[in-house]
C-alpha cells in the first residue's frame, strides 16, 4: 500500500504535521499545548491550511475539578512510530488538571484499509484519586449544520462544498460517546465522552478524526 509522504517540523513553541491534504499543528501557549486540524487540497506545496478544527481548553479557574471539558497537556514528546516508520507520526503528551493526570497517544497516520483517508488518533488516560463525574475532549468544527451528513453517540460525519469531495469524520472507541450541539452560524461544537469506570482511579477516552479525499461512508470497515 502507498504510504503519505508524512513531514513533521518541530520547535520549542510548534510541532506541525503535514501531509498531502493534512495538517495537525501543536502550539504551545501559555503553559500548555493545544491544538488545531487542518485538510483539504492546497494551492500550492507551500500553501498554508485553513484551521477546520481547533480543541477548546479546560480553563482552571472556573471549571469544576470534577468535569473535565479537555485534557491538559503541558510536555509533549515525539516517539517511534509502532510498526511501519513511514506510516505516520506519533507523539505522546502529558499534563495535570486539579487532581487529574493525563496521558495521551496521538498517532497521525494513513487508514490501513484505504490509502486515499487520514486518521489522526486520540488514546487518553486519566488517573485521579478525586472523583470524576465527566471526561471529555471538547472541539470547535468550523462547519455549520448545512454540512452535516450524519450523527450519532458513534460517528459524526461531516461533507459539503467546504470540504471539496473530502469527507470528516469523528468517530469514538473504547466506549466513548459523541456529542453535537451548534457554536453560531457556521460552528458546531463537538465532544467525545468517556465511559466512566465505577471505583476506578484510571478513566480511558478514545476517539479519532478521520480525513477521506473521495466520498465515502466515512466509518470504519
Amino acid at each position: 500500500m502507498h504510504s503519505i509522504d508524512w513531514q513533521c517540523d518541530e520547535s520549542d513553541d510548534r510541532v506541525v504535521i503535514r501531509g498531502p491534504e493534512t495538517q495537525v499543528t501543536f502550539l504551545r501557549l501559555g503553559d500548555r499545548w493545544i491544538h488545531h486540524v487542518s485538510f483539504g487540497r492546497r494551492d500550492s506545496s507551500d500553501a498554508a491550511l485553513d484551521e477546520l478544527v481547533s480543541s477548546e481548553e479546560s480553563d482552571p479557574r472556573q471549571d469544576d475539578p470534577a468535569r473535565v471539558v479537555s485534557p491538559v497537556y503541558q510536555d509533549l514528546h515525539r516517539h517511534t512510530f509502532a510498526g511501519d516508520e513511514g506510516r505516520g507520526v506519533c507523539l505522546l503528551l502529558t499534563g495535570r488538571l486539579f487532581h487529574h493526570h493525563f496521558s495521551a497517544a496521538v498517532t497521525v497516520s494513513t487508514d490501513p484499509d484505504r490509502e486515499d483517508a487520514v486518521i489522526i488518533d486520540f488514546d487518553v488516560a486519566d488517573r485521579c484519586r478525586a472523583e470524576v463525574s465527566s471526561l471529555a475532549a471538547t472541539y470547535l468544527v468550523r462547519l455549520g449544520s448545512s454540512e452535516l451528513r450524519d450523527a450519532d453517540s458513534q460517528s459524526i460525519v461531516w461533507t459539503g462544498r467546504q470540504l471539496g469531495e473530502g469527507v470528516l469524520t469523528l468517530q469514538s472507541d473504547a466506549g466513548a460517546i459523541l456529542a453535537l450541539a451548534e457554536a453560531g452560524r457556521q460552528s458546531t461544537r463537538a465532544q467525545a465522552l468517556a465511559r466512566l469506570a465505577p471505583d476506578s482511579f484510571t478513566h480511558r477516552l478514545r476517539y479519532r478524526w478521520r480525513w477521506a479525499t473521495t466520498a465515502d461512508s466515512g466509518r470504519s470497515r
